[in-house]
């Protein structure tokens, strides 16, 4: 499992399918607008499943029922949606398997989901943090899919994952994938972000998310958020009890403002146990 070979493999990623690419196109679009949008998420029958199932579910606390996908599109905003549609395209995938990291595919759009709403919750009203964060939270565990892809095909899954079970950190998950690829999930989902052109910002935010200090220091705040969110929820901890510890310990290292991360934490770790 040569680093080499993996990188042949996010090469080899299937490229995006029309629901993700038009949804990107109208986003970029200076013009384009909430019904635009609307219009394309509509012809995707997962995608609006998947939309509307998450605006009337008590983890991104809207007020009302959200009974039409043109009033989601409109309150989640345009940079979520393309989360759940990167995220449903993911779940196309035929061969998606994450058995290796010990969650299947409905798991894995689950805590994409818990930790964008984590973010929503966490930086609402700071449109600067946002405008990056939202989307690049949906997606900071792709990379997971390429390397568990690389262990199946080697029919190491029941060892990988023996490992993996072993584990009670991300930085712990990081040495691991260090030492089997040569490379981690984040890297991998970096190079995947600029593949598919998304902003500078949110791949180098990915890649230094274990280091947040060797990223640009206008970046560094990036980083050190999706590194609190990532170890207080991650593909790791799903069904587990999230590392508080190591969150607000990290919150406190970088000066976020600790009452409000935990009284954020507090209430969407409630809205997960229900």
């Amino acid at each position: 499992m040569t680093t080499e070979n993996i990188l042949e493999k996010v090469k080899a990623f299937p490229p995006l399918d029309d629901t993700v690419t038009k949804v990107m196109a109208v986003c970029n679009d200076i013009n384009g607008s909430v019904g635009d949008l609307a219009k394309v998420v509509q012809n995707d029958p997962m995608t609006t499943a998947n939309i509307l199932k998450a605006a009337n579910s008590p983890l991104y606390g809207f007020s009302r029922e959200i009974k039409g996908i043109t009033q989601a599109v409109s309150i989640f905003g345009m940079d979520t949606v393309k989360g759940f549609a990167f995220s449903s395209f993911l779940q196309k995938k035929p061969d998606l398997n994450l058995a290796p990291y010990g969650i299947d595919a409905r798991d894995f759009a689950s805590i994409s989901e818990q930790q964008n709403a984590f973010v929503a919750k966490w930086f609402k009203g700071k449109k600067d943090i946002l405008d990056i964060l939202l989307l690049t939270s949906f997606l900071m565990e792709v990379g997971k899919i390429v390397l568990a892809s690389v262990v199946v095909e080697h029919q190491k899954t029941d060892e990988f994952k023996a490992h993996i079970n072993e584990l009670e950190s991300i930085e712990q998950i990081r040495e691991l994938e260090l030492k089997v690829f040569g490379i981690t999930n984040e890297e991998i989902t970096a190079i995947l972000l600029e593949e598919w052109n998304f902003d500078a910002a949110m791949f180098n935010a990915i890649r230094n998310l274990h280091n947040p200090e060797k990223a640009d220091k206008e970046l560094q705040k990036y980083a050190q958020a999706l590194q609190v969110v990532k170890t207080l929820l991650s593909t790791h901890n799903f069904g587990k009890v999230p590392d508080m510890e190591g969150a607000l310990a990290l919150v406190e290292k970088y000066g976020f403002d600790k009452a409000h991360f935990e009284e954020v934490a507090a209430e969407q770790l409630q809205i997960e146990s229900v």
